[in-house]
């Protein structure tokens, strides 16, 4: 009797879950832009201008949030269609997108496992609770990891030119999207080149597709900013991770000392019509906040960091967010970063060590407490650790067939 497990199958579920997710989407899905994207597609709309702070009835432009997922939100509305139904249309495109992911992900397992260790693992990474919900939200996280994963799929099977061509392209998007993902992309980079594993011209291709990518917003903040960025919120996502409170979620109570000092950034540019500086000058003032708290109170900030680091890696205790203690939420996050750190350490110390997946979830693990933990920051690390969570289900299913025999 042939396998229920294979390939036809697991087609079948994807796109049934798929359109299961998109009539979640429907029902439960946001129903309009949330938070920051609202102002800023608005003024997009609107005033033709990517901009989020107003002051003193000027719009400002912004570099606070990567461009992608703004003007990609911004692409839809040229139906001229309601708002309602543009978000709708969006958070479907979304699921669809998971869909052709997970497809590719499962592309990715095989290079390593079996076809039906592929097949579970990239079902549990397409239903595990916050990545199914992800993309029934108005938020960059669900385009950010369909994005990520297609850039892992060409950058792990890179043989042609046309491979860079693409990994290139995705680089570029991953940018655009994260702000960070530049120096992931450009570490890697690095680290092939050491390994001589391909030749210099598909070096030449990737780095050209990915600057022809990310060129138009670097051009654009240089002419407004005068600086070259893709981002300028650094200083900001470090002091809400590093501020007074000590808070791991992130949670910007701002102090007086900052509050006085905005006001009179304000009216300084507002004196000097230069307002369009204000996110650099802003962001300064929050990364000089975030320095001196560090500095002054170093080993309570490395402790800090320390906390922020297992809430990331394992689970967050300290969290705020609603529903983040639901079973349905809390259990599955908390096997699979059992399992994943697990699976990591035991590929670290076995023959077939994996150093690409190795150096990005290092990465991640390194990075991202530096700042503050979201429940969806786990999404960033999510497929590395279902792919680390299949090496220690190959491992120990290896250990017990070879003992039974």
């Amino acid at each position: 009797m042939q396998s229920l497990i294979n390939k036809k199958n697991f087609i079948y579920l994807l796109i049934f879950f798929s359109i299961l997710k998109i009539f979640i989407s429907y029902f439960y899905g946001d129903d309009f832009y949330e938070m920051e994207w609202a102002i800023i597609v608005k003024n997009l709309i609107n005033n033709f201008i990517f901009s989020y702070h107003e002051i003193n009835g000027q719009k400002v432009p912004t570099a606070y949030m990567p461009p992608l997922y703004a003007y990609i939100l911004y692409a839809f509305s040229v139906f001229g269609l309601s708002e309602y139904l543009t978000v709708k249309i969006v958070l479907f495109f979304q699921c669809f997108l998971s869909g052709i992911s997970t497809f590719f992900f499962y592309k990715i397992l095989k290079k390593y496992f079996g076809e039906k260790t592929s097949i579970i693992f990239s079902l549990i990474f397409f239903l595990f609770p916050l990545n199914f919900y992800s993309a029934t939200q108005i938020s960059s996280v669900s385009l950010q990891i369909s994005i990520f994963i297609l850039f892992l799929f060409y950058f792990l099977n890179s043989t042609d030119s046309s491979d860079f061509f693409k990994i290139g392209i995705f680089a570029g998007l991953a940018t655009l999207i994260r702000g960070e993902f530049w120096l992931l992309f450009l570490i890697l980079i690095l680290f092939r080149l050491l390994q001589k594993k391909n030749k210099l011209k598909h070096y030449f291709i990737l780095l050209v597709t990915f600057v022809i990518i990310v060129s138009p917003t670097i051009i654009r903040n240089f002419i407004v900013f005068e600086e070259l960025v893709i981002t300028k919120s650094s200083g900001y996502n470090l002091w809400r991770g590093n501020s007074k409170s000590l808070n791991i979620n992130g949670e910007n109570i701002e102090t007086y000392e900052i509050e006085k000092q905005k006001k009179y950034l304000k009216q300084k540019l507002l004196n000097e019509n230069n307002l369009k500086k204000y996110e650099i000058y802003l962001d300064k003032i929050y990364f000089n906040e975030a320095y001196e708290n560090i500095k002054n109170n170093t080993k309570q900030y490395i402790y800090h960091y320390l906390k922020k680091l297992f809430a990331f890696s394992f689970f967050n205790f300290s969290s705020n967010y609603p529903n983040y203690f639901h079973p349905v939420v809390f259990v599955p996050e908390i096997i699979i970063s059992i399992f994943g750190i697990i699976g990591i350490f035991q590929n670290l110390i076995s023959k077939k060590i994996n150093f690409e997946l190795q150096i990005i979830i290092f990465y991640y693990l390194t990075l991202i407490p530096i700042f503050f933990v979201l429940p969806r920051y786990k999404l960033f690390i999510l497929p590395l650790y279902i792919i680390f969570s299949a090496y220690l289900f190959t491992f120990l299913s290896n250990k017990i067939f070879s003992k039974k025999q």
